[in-house]
């Protein structure tokens, strides 16, 4: 019993440092992020949208199956 208990929580480590080998994996190969001053103006031009359509989605809702704006 105390066997079987021991390599369940060696198997379990060993998905664990899998886990963690990944994300370690991920973390040294992932590109640098972008700061808001490059991404501002990247629209610029290809979305044509005023404030009142903007803000009729932001405030929608749905009324017994009916969307309400």
């Amino acid at each position: 019993m105390i066997e079987e208990k021991l390599v369940m929580q060696i198997k379990a480590l060993e998905v664990q440092l899998a886990v963690l080998k990944e994300q370690l994996k991920r973390l040294s190969s992932t590109k640098p992020t972008k700061s808001f001053a490059d991404l501002y103006g990247i629209l610029a031009g290809k979305i044509s949208s005023n404030e009142e359509e903007i803000n009729s989605v932001r405030y929608g809702f749905e009324w017994e199956g009916t969307k309400e704006r």
